[in-house]
């Protein structure tokens, strides 16, 4: 599949919006300067500077694609682009009862099989990325993470 530049830009900025007027909502950390929805809305705003960039460019350019094609599309390509919206889902209806390890851990394993990673480079990538995610969220930035099954071993 093949997305113009200025429809991507016009999507992204979209999403940029909605994410921003979300993060208003957000509610404010005690004790902190700054509240929950700072980082939202900093990535929004690093999001709409970009599909401004996306939209620009294309223009420049006199792009004049069509704004969505779909050429070659198979079995393999459909599967691939399902795969995100799919691994969300999944991670929105399994997070609470396995929880973060495992949820993530089954979506990055089958995403990277899917896109063609080989399975043992894949099951190292997995638990490295996994551990990493995990750290950076529960320890460093103090985002609670669902345990799920793991509960047990909770630190």
């Amino acid at each position: 599949m093949k997305i113009s530049d200025t429809l991507s830009g016009i999507i992204i900025g979209i999403f940029a919006i909605l994410v921003f007027v979300m993060a208003l909502s957000f509610p404010p950390t005690p004790g902190q300067e700054y509240g929950s929805g700072l980082f939202p809305r900093l990535i929004a705003i690093g999001l709409l500077i970009c599909s401004v960039c996306l939209i620009v460019q294309s223009r420049r350019r006199r792009d004049h694609q069509q704004w969505l094609a779909w050429p070659g599309l198979n079995m393999v390509t459909f599967l691939r682009f399902c795969m995100i919206p799919a691994a969300l889902i999944f991670y929105f209806l399994t997070a609470e009862s396995l929880g973060f390890f495992i949820s993530s851990g089954i979506i990055l394993m089958v995403s990277f099989l899917v896109f063609g990673v080989k399975p043992l480079r894949g099951l190292i990538l997995t638990v490295i990325s996994v551990l990493v995610i995990h750290f950076s969220f529960y320890n460093i930035l103090q985002v609670p993470l669902p345990w799920g099954l793991l509960e047990t071993f909770a630190w």
